[in-house]
């Protein structure tokens, strides 16, 4: 079984995206997005797995997994 505390990036197409998933899922953190990973805006939304899959009901580009070995998307 998956890590609760595994830590999601979620990308955007816009910056009002970004504020508008964070102001629904009522926690996280906006963050730049990370040179690895690429988006259509340049803010993400870092947040803890569990968060994530129980409230993801907002417009968002891909979610990124944190991994020892880098990133991967996220399948939801």
């Amino acid at each position: 079984m998956a890590d609760k505390g595994e830590e999601v990036v979620i990308t955007f197409f816009s910056h009002y995206e970004a504020v508008k998933a964070k102001r629904i899922i009522g926690e996280g953190t906006l963050i730049p997005v990370p040179r690895a990973l690429s988006s259509s805006c340049g803010t993400a939304l870092s947040v803890r797995r569990d968060v994530f899959m129980s409230n993801h009901a907002f417009t968002y580009d891909r979610a990124y997994l944190r991994k020892e070995e880098g990133w991967s998307v996220l399948q939801v």
